[in-house]
């Protein structure tokens, strides 16, 4: 947009005009945060769906329809592994055609081992694992479930985004609604493990935009000092989102039908195209400036708000405005000179390579811990469902003191303290395996408020390091670093079963040197946005 442009239709000042954050932003950011919340359970329905169950070998001959999980024949068909039985091996079977009975003792051969091919299980809950018995030597397929999910959140970063710039916030917001409960719903019909992981992979590729886009459509029209507010709703809906996971995992015990009660409702938010507008930021860039006239004026009749007389004119003025008015602005924005950005100016800064580097080891480390953390909870001493949804709620405390902090002590420090405290409460928990549950869970829940804190801290701080012209760029690479860690998160479940508190020997392992290494970058606090390469190297600079 030129400047006469600017001049004549100020975006920021009808937003203080109209109030930072009155009664028009409310009810949009609460239409936003009811999706966003959905679509927080669909980052980790895994954890349910692909859950670990305890299980043990099904014994031909012995086991039948209504045999139980501890039954007496285990002590001489099964082999003891320390004080428990063998889940994955039996003792070979040594049929006797004269007999009737061929569960007796002395037909098990205990020298010879072989493993198991079928499986019993202890509950009557339900997963991809008791479906397709993938125990045992199948275990990691449990894992890449999660793996695979979060290589499509990966894969979505660059689709939502271009699709946002092009098409606009809500239209990205609409249609990853759409995606992501067509996806998931078919997902609960799988009739293989194949058709599971392709779905699984499919829904969040094209489908998790939800947060991104509604993150960005909610904030361009509220003010400057009411950002870090609406951040707060939003992780806040998304903690409460990744909570009712818990509870309907709870409720449903079954991994189709909680895709499907999970799923079934988001297609309701296909209305969102007629009750959320579109963001008024991104239709001014669109040089539509009549439609964000529109908007605006809409939302200062609800909030009651009383325009200067400048802003007034300025409104009517675009609202009054004639279609070809707009389109002559827009035929003469494009003979306008463009700047254009180089990244490997970037490359030329060894200030801002350095500090690219050290940020994406940061969003490496933070996201390993923060999905790594949330995965593990199930396995802490204690019911499993009411872990997992103390493991969410605890993020809210999390995120009200993490947004007062980081106004104080500063977003690097705050971000150092975060990632320590979340690292040395890991170690901690080690040490406590004879502690009472409740200690235990007290420490780990210390440990993922710690991890929430750095996870809002790190989005703010990587936003306010780099420089306007290669911003999205290089926020965008951190992130990708980051998508890394919780691509590699799912996989310490499965190293925890075989090497006792390795994961969280990891995560403090990585943490806490990413905690130390932030304090060799700049401060932020109180600082302008760099718009430049240059601004951005003489930001920490006396």
């Amino acid at each position: 947009m030129s400047v006469k442009e600017e001049k004549t239709f100020d975006l920021d000042l009808l937003i203080q005009q109209i109030g930072p954050f009155g009664k028009f932003q409310l009810i949009n950011y609460l239409l936003i945060c009811i999706p966003i919340a959905y679509t927080a359970m669909y980052t980790l329905t895994f954890v349910f769906t692909a859950g670990d169950l305890e299980y043990r070998c099904r014994i031909p001959g012995c086991d039948f329809d209504n045999s139980s999980f501890q039954a007496n024949f285990l002590n001489f068909t099964i082999p003891k592994d320390g004080d428990t039985f063998s889940m994955c091996q039996k003792f070979h079977h040594v049929p006797n055609a004269t007999i009737e009975d061929q569960c007796q003792a002395d037909l098990f051969d205990r020298n010879k081992l072989e493993d198991c091919s079928e499986f019993v299980y202890q509950d009557d809950e339900t997963t991809i694992l008791s479906e397709w018995d993938l125990g045992c030597n199948e275990e990691w397929k449990l894992s890449l479930v999660g793996t695979i999910n979060n290589i499509g959140q990966l894969v979505c970063l660059p689709l939502t985004g271009y699709f946002s710039d092009r098409f606009g916030r809500r239209t990205a917001f609409v249609a990853s609604c759409v995606f992501a409960a067509l996806f998931g719903v078919i997902r609960s019909f799988s009739t293989s493990y194949l058709m599971f992981i392709i779905f699984e992979f499919l829904e969040p590729a094209l489908g998790s935009g939800v947060f991104n886009a509604g993150f960005i459509l909610g904030m361009e029209l509220v003010g400057p000092e009411r950002r870090v507010l609406g951040a707060f709703f939003i992780n806040c809906s998304f903690a409460l989102g990744e909570a009712l996971l818990g509870l309907l995992a709870m409720l449903t015990r079954d991994w189709r039908l909680l895709l499907i009660v999970s799923y079934a409702p988001t297609f309701v938010f296909v209305t969102y195209h007629w009750l959320v507008p579109e963001s008024a930021r991104w239709l001014l860039n669109m040089n539509r400036t009549r439609d964000t006239a529109k908007i605006i004026d809409s939302a200062a009749k609800m909030n009651k708000s009383r325009l200067t007389s400048e802003a007034r004119n300025m409104l009517d003025n675009a609202l009054n405005a004639e279609p070809m008015v707009e389109e002559k602005n827009d035929k003469i924005r494009e003979k306008e000179p463009k700047n254009e950005y180089n990244l490997l100016s970037v490359f030329k800064s060894r200030t801002l390579l350095l500090r690219i580097l050290n940020c994406s080891f940061c969003w490496t480390s933070v996201c390993f811990v923060y999905y790594g953390l949330s995965m593990n909870s199930v396995f802490v001493a204690g019911d499993k469902y009411i872990n997992f949804i103390l493991n969410c709620f605890i993020e809210i405390p999390g995120a009200g003191l993490c947004c007062f902090l980081m106004e104080r002590i500063g977003r690097r420090k705050m971000l150092c303290l975060s990632l320590v405290l979340s690292g040395s409460s890991c170690i901690a928990y080690i040490f406590m395996s004879d502690a009472p549950e409740g200690a235990q869970l007290a420490v780990f829940l210390i440990s993922k408020s710690a991890a929430t804190m750095s996870y809002i801290t790190i989005y703010v701080y990587t936003t306010e390091l780099f420089p306007t012209e290669l911003r999205h760029t290089l926020l965008s690479a951190c992130v990708i670093f980051g998508r890394i860690g919780s691509i590699v998160a799912p996989f310490t479940v499965l190293l925890g079963k075989y090497f006792e508190s390795l994961e969280m020997i990891l995560f403090a392992a990585v943490s806490i040197p990413a905690g130390a290494l932030i304090l060799l970058a700049p401060e932020t606090l109180k600082t302008t946005l760099p718009d430049t390469v240059q601004e951005a190297e003489d930001i920490g600079k006396p």
